[in-house]
């Protein structure tokens, strides 16, 4: 134990050395740049390449070029020698040379001048690449100069040799656990140390902050947190079903891993909030601190900034190690058949992009359009005769425009078949608000998910979609009752006010032909004037599963966005929690912002299940009706009440969007912005006043 602890003081010597130092960060610096910018100079001579090859293809000597190539397989323009396999421009290439895709030849002359070590996603994301770059210089400058090589080297050593144990014994799952714990608890240290560093001014509320932090690696309730996280991040790939599409694979890791770790951040960003506090009053701590030139104010804000800093630790490693893994996913896979190929289309078309999207817009009923409908069905059903020519009472009048709108809205969201004489087969849908994907030039995309018949995954039927109303120019193509399916469109056919207009044509009586494409231009009255060739059916599809999508943006973007949200959230609880501690103990400090959380998290589904509450109390009499009648009153005022005021803060689902592929819009982070000023700072401010008018102490000169 002596040699060790003498060899423990020669390396922190050595680590401290000016000379040491200076050498690693030369080290550090040169590696990170060298990888780093070695792919973004790849990125950057294949983007010139590229253009300058579909530039060559796309000039008047584009034939020249295409019959050299079809002859050679290679080609010299500008200078430079392109290569490529000459079998598979036979199938680019006419006959008299003319390139048929000029994008997808340069792909092929290009696919060779990318070094097999090189990520495809850091290709992709060549900003991330910079990002990256920046991010390991400066965490490992942070570890060189604060002192704690020795600290985070010892870590990864001793994670390195158990990595190495784990592989001897067999355990080919368990490989790269060992080490993946260890590099996260040494992030969490590094930059836990690093922010205790920033926080050591003279300042009153960082002295708080920086306390905060120190005592997280004392305090088992912390640490425990923590340590449980880090352990089961690396853990969540196992869980997963590894021979899903790799589609599927990816978003359960996504749904899993963000969720978990915001999920844990947030009971310790409450646990933490509000123990730190109450401890520090039952404690009489406090009194050390308010009797000192600080104040309450830089108290309070040095207790939120702290357990912010805290939370905003575990996401940004829980964040970074979800990201890598993802991509590891995605990466490790190389596509064999073509349901692989498919699934790996639908990962960078579904999961791994910033999808901006539009929903109809629906026709709207009247206020007398509901009375109209609603007297006629106390008119026309015997259960409601007794209102005929009396005062509706509420909870009745309520079913009923319920049941009035969800007939309107199914109508609107159906497509009849060729059985039906009252309505035509077809249904127009009209779209606003896209002036940004015509602007983009950008394909844009149908994405629907139709229901009808059996809702049999192994039926194919046939749908028609037609641009406007003109059905003798439109185009079929083959669905599967409960499967997602796209129509791509180019962007031109957005009008110049941003709106666009289609007609779905239900065309399940004719047979769908073999093959997954679209057909057409087609007459698609023509196509359904034909005699029913299978039994046909209703077509109709859920408000969210029908909707126009376009790319805006990069996930890297997207996903940053999505942490930075949940960030947001973290602060808000922590803001509750601190606010909260200053006047209650901290059992029922816990229990309060528990129930806050839950009841935030819970409010948009109870948003649409208040409507339908207490449905079956329209016809009851008697003092049992009254009673139930008034705690149904009391339960859906309650329930209201927690609607209004915490809905906002459950419908910010970053997680979930992020899992689907869609944009995570500015405008939604300016409203996590509001609610984290609104929310937190009231809080704190209530917080404020409860601390500045509570009674801390007593002492023999009066009360402090």
């Amino acid at each position: 134990m002596n040699l060790l602890t003498r060899f423990g003081r020669v390396l922190d010597s050595l680590q401290r050395r000016l000379w040491f130092r200076i050498l690693s960060s030369i080290i550090v610096v040169g590696v990170a740049g060298g990888v780093f910018g070695t792919i973004i100079g790849i990125r950057a001579s294949f983007d010139r390449d590229y253009l300058t090859i579909t530039n060559a293809l796309l000039s008047d000597e584009a034939d020249r070029y295409g019959s050299v190539l079809l002859e050679t397989g290679e080609v010299i323009i500008d200078g430079e020698t392109f290569t490529g396999p000459q079998v598979v421009f036979e199938s680019l290439i006419d006959e008299d040379g003319v390139p048929k895709d000029a994008r997808r030849i340069a792909f092929v002359l290009l696919r060779d001048s990318i070094p097999e070590w090189t990520p495809n996603w850091l290709l992709l994301e060549s900003g991330l690449a910079w990002s990256l770059m920046f991010v390991v210089i400066g965490i490992g400058l942070a570890v060189i100069w604060m002192g704690t090589v020795v600290s985070v080297a010892s870590l990864l050593l001793a994670g390195g040799l158990a990595t190495g144990l784990v592989w001897l014994m067999g355990w080919a799952s368990w490989v790269p656990v060992p080490l993946a714990i260890a590099i996260l608890i040494a992030a969490f240290l590094t930059l836990t140390r690093l922010l205790q560093i920033i926080l050591s001014g003279r300042s009153g509320w960082m002295a708080v902050a920086h306390t905060l932090l120190s005592e997280v690696a004392r305090t088992r309730l912390a640490l425990g947190f923590v340590v449980t996280l880090l352990i089961v991040l690396p853990l969540i790939p196992m869980t997963l079903d590894q021979s899903a599409p790799i589609d599927q694979l990816v978003q359960a890791y996504l749904a899993r891993s963000i969720g978990i770790a915001f999920a844990m951040a947030a009971v310790m960003v409450l646990l933490i909030g509000c123990s730190t506090v109450c401890f520090d009053i039952r404690d009489r701590h406090i009194w050390h601190l308010v009797t000192k030139p600080m104040g309450r104010t830089s108290y309070l804000f040095g207790k939120w900034v702290g357990v912010v800093l805290l939370g905003a630790i575990i996401l940004s490693i829980a964040g970074a190690w979800s990201y890598a893994t993802m991509r590891y996913l995605d990466s490790s896979r190389v596509p064999q058949t073509r349901s692989e190929i498919e699934a790996a289309r639908a990962l960078d078309n579904n999961v791994l992009v910033a999808r901006s999207s539009m929903r109809p817009v629906y026709e709207e009923l009247s206020e007398a359009d509901y009375r109209g409908r609603i007297d006629a069905i106390l008119a026309g059903d015997p259960e409601y005769q007794d209102y005929v020519d009396s005062d509706v009472p509420l909870g009745v009048y309520r079913v009923l425009r319920k049941r009035v709108f969800d007939e309107f809205d199914g109508q609107r969201r159906t497509v009849q078949s060729v059985r039906s004489k009252a309505e035509p087969p077809w249904r127009e849908l009209h779209f606003e608000g896209l002036q940004e994907a015509r602007r983009s030039g950008r394909p844009i995309r149908l994405e629907f998910r139709l229901l009808g018949g059996m809702s049999d995954e192994h039926d194919r039927r046939l749908i028609g979609i037609a641009l406007g109303d003109n059905l003798s120019e439109g185009y079929v193509g083959p669905f599967i009752p409960t499967m997602k399916q796209y129509f791509e469109m180019p962007a031109s056919v957005i009008k110049q006010d941003g709106t666009l207009d289609l007609t779905l044509v239900n065309l399940t009586h004719v047979p769908a032909p073999p093959g997954d494409d679209w057909i057409g231009p087609v007459n698609l009255e023509a196509v359904g004037q034909q005699a029913p060739g299978v039994e046909p059916f209703v077509v109709l599809w859920m408000a969210e599963d029908l909707e126009i999508g376009y790319p805006w943006g990069t996930f890297g973007g997207n996903y940053l966005r999505a942490m930075a949200l949940l960030l947001l959230k973290l602060g808000i609880l922590a803001a509750i929690a601190c606010g909260v501690s200053t006047t209650l103990s901290f059992p029922v400090a816990s229990l309060v912002v528990f129930t806050i959380f839950i009841g935030a998290s819970i409010a948009p589904w109870l948003a649409t299940a208040i409507p339908i509450y207490g449905a079956g109390s329209g016809g009851a009499e008697g003092i049992g009706a009254v009673i139930q009648t008034s705690v149904e009153w009391v339960v859906r005022t309650i329930a209201t009440g927690t609607v209004f005021v915490l809905r906002a803060f459950g419908e910010l689902q970053p997680t979930s969007q992020l899992v689907d592929g869609r944009l995570i819009p500015w405008a939604q982070m300016g409203t996590a912005v509001l609610l984290t000023v609104v929310w937190g700072g009231g809080a704190m401010v209530a917080g404020w006043i409860i601390l500045s008018r509570r009674q801390l102490a007593i002492y023999s000169g009066g009360n402090l």
